[in-house]
């Protein structure tokens, strides 16, 4: 296990914009911590410098890079928050590697250190950015349950840093809302979040060891063509050529419905917006209305009274509601992710969304 500090470099995207794995000059296996959760065989792929043939489209690269940028951001807004941190510098970042299993590695660059003032031991924070519905999700299931290889991450970090496990923090912005907020993860779960990760990369180095850097030699898959990890893999026509076709194909199989031309898709927009606007100024009107009958009952003294209207008398009063919610960062604490799994379920459903 080691740690590093490398010299300056001229630019950010050498130190950051490495690839998933890599062979080292000793012929070691290294898996960069923040591609924990990808597919053995994509990180073969890459370890075996082969080519991408889905490379990232320029809207998930801007989406990527944003997300970047804006980590940061949610450094400065934590030390605004009693935090005490020590961000790490973009141009000369601590260097993790430690030794997951004989012959393969672990590395990557933590975002920062810290703690909150007052409180607790200094802990590893990996800061991350999600979009509202990842958020949401993050939030309400904990991080081990959510996007647990940023836990594994998280994991290899504190224990690169630190050479023992203890508590870990992933802080996380709202890239819609702007808001964040933060997970602690207790020492016990951040050594497990490392062990699952390390029995989850032993196939790949018995293959390793099996078959040295043979670009030839493919380890087993971890998913499905139909999960997104295949969907969104840069080697995808490689491992599985044509899948990406028929995963096209597969989409439009699903949809029955009469074809419909731009033109008409056009207008059925036109059409919602026309109907978006008239409800909005009625949605504006009612608000207004509601507000004078209830200066009105405040006028009187009074919380119910009974008026005429247009076609029947009707009843104006206050009503009182009530709430309930639950901290889902305290129960993210306390429970277990198996326990929590019974606890807070998770639905999915679509609907269209017009923005």
């Amino acid at each position: 296990m080691t740690l590093s500090t490398p010299p300056l470099t001229p630019s950010r995207s050498r130190v950051f914009d490495r690839p998933a794995a890599r062979f080292t000059d000793d012929e070691r296996l290294e898996v960069r911590a923040s591609a924990l959760g990808q597919c053995r065989r994509a990180l073969w792929y890459a370890a075996t410098d082969q080519e991408v043939t889905n490379p990232m489209t320029d809207e998930t690269k801007l989406v990527l890079e944003a997300g970047q940028a804006l980590e940061p951001v949610v450094v400065r807004a934590m030390q605004r928050r009693f935090w005490t941190v020590s961000p790490a510098d973009p141009d000369a970042p601590w260097r993790v590697e430690v030794e997951a299993l004989p012959g393969l590695s672990v590395s990557g660059h933590p975002d920062a250190t810290g703690a909150i003032e007052l409180f607790g031991d200094e802990s590893v924070i990996e800061v991350k950015t999600r979009g509202p519905e990842a958020f949401k999700r993050w939030q309400t299931l904990g991080a081990e349950r959510s996007h647990p290889e940023s836990v594994a991450q998280a994991a290899c970090y504190t224990l690169g840093v630190y050479g023992d496990f203890r508590e870990t923090v992933i802080a996380t912005l709202d890239t819609g809302s702007r808001r964040w907020d933060y997970e602690v993860i207790p020492a016990a779960r951040v050594e497990r979040a490392w062990n699952r990760a390390c029995e989850r990369l032993a196939p790949l180095a018995e293959h390793h060891e099996v078959h040295g850097a043979d670009p030839e030699a493919l380890p087993e898959r971890d998913f499905s063509a139909s999960d997104w990890q295949c969907r969104r893999c840069p080697y995808l026509n490689a491992c599985q050529p044509g899948m990406a076709e028929a995963n096209e194909a597969d989409d439009l199989d699903e949809e029955t419905l009469e074809p419909v031309s731009d033109d008409d898709a056009q207008a059925a927009l036109h059409e919602y917006e026309r109907v978006q606007k008239q409800l909005k100024s009625l949605d504006a009107d009612k608000r207004g209305a509601l507000k004078t009958l209830q200066h009105w009952l405040q006028r009187k003294g009074e919380v119910k009274a009974r008026l005429e209207g247009s076609a029947k008398t009707r009843t104006v009063g206050m009503v009182t509601s009530r709430r309930y919610s639950v901290d889902h960062q305290r129960l993210n604490a306390l429970l277990e992710p198996e326990q929590r799994a019974e606890i807070v379920t998770e639905q999915t459903s679509e609907y269209l969304r017009v923005s």
